[in-house]
């Protein structure tokens, strides 16, 4: 796909991987909408990157509702609507888990999801096409230890990917997953501060992403797994 003059909405795309996302669209000449619950941090990288920007809370549908209404009243199209915002809960047995920590992280990391592609599905079938990316992570391939939460989640958000693509498989609406291992992003540096060193710079991982859209023959399940290569 071509992405000069594409418009492409981020969810979470103030700080950390969506905004590399950001960056690197942006380059490629599309023209970028980040949306985020951090006013400030919002148009700091709005700002920054000379994108377009729109205040939304994912877990409110009526928020990500009124982002999907800015960005086609505005543009008259949405090719791409990024899924991205997401939480971590700290790591530890299940059975320790708070039960509000954990309605939290399902309201954005699975519920966000849900509504974004509810919001953009509506416009790409009314305009005939489009593409929407679901930002996972390999804990959405396999369960991993001290992270059930989190993995479950993201699980959840495959399943739903899954479905959505069986649903739109006649039309010219695609659906992608992209399965990152741990990034250096802020969910990371709050949670697991001790092994930070380990996982993956943002840059590099929005890079593969952005490159994976402008090939000819994309995956629509993208694993990046560490150390990258």
């Amino acid at each position: 796909m071509h992405l000069d003059n594409k418009i492409v909405v981020i969810t979470g795309g103030s700080q950390g991987f969506g905004k590399a996302l950001a960056r690197f669209f942006i380059e490629e000449g599309s023209k970028v909408v980040i949306s985020s619950n951090d006013k400030e941090g919002l148009k700091t990288t709005a700002n920054e990157l000379f994108a377009d920007c729109f205040f939304a809370d994912v877990t409110s549908k009526e928020d990500v509702t009124k982002l999907g209404e800015y960005v086609f009243r505005k543009y008259g199209v949405i090719d791409i609507w990024i899924n991205n915002a997401g939480i971590q809960v700290a790591p530890g047995p299940m059975e320790k888990i708070d039960s509000h920590e954990l309605h939290r992280l399902f309201s954005i990391n699975f519920f966000g999801y849900f509504y974004g592609c509810q919001v953009a599905l509506s416009y790409m079938k009314q305009q005939g096409h489009g593409l929407i990316i679901n930002v996972n992570s390999t804990a959405g391939l396999e369960g991993k230890a001290e992270i059930s939460a989190y993995s479950s989640s993201k699980f959840a958000i495959r399943g739903l990917t899954e479905s959505i693509r069986k649903e739109i498989k006649d039309s010219n609406i695609k659906m992608y997953g992209v399965f990152p291992g741990g990034m250096q992003t802020e969910i990371y540096k709050d949670k697991h501060p001790a092994d930070l060193n380990e996982y993956m710079e943002v840059e590099p991982v929005a890079k593969k992403v952005v490159e994976n859209v402008k090939a000819a023959r994309p995956k629509i399940d993208l694993i990046i797994r560490r150390p990258i290569s």
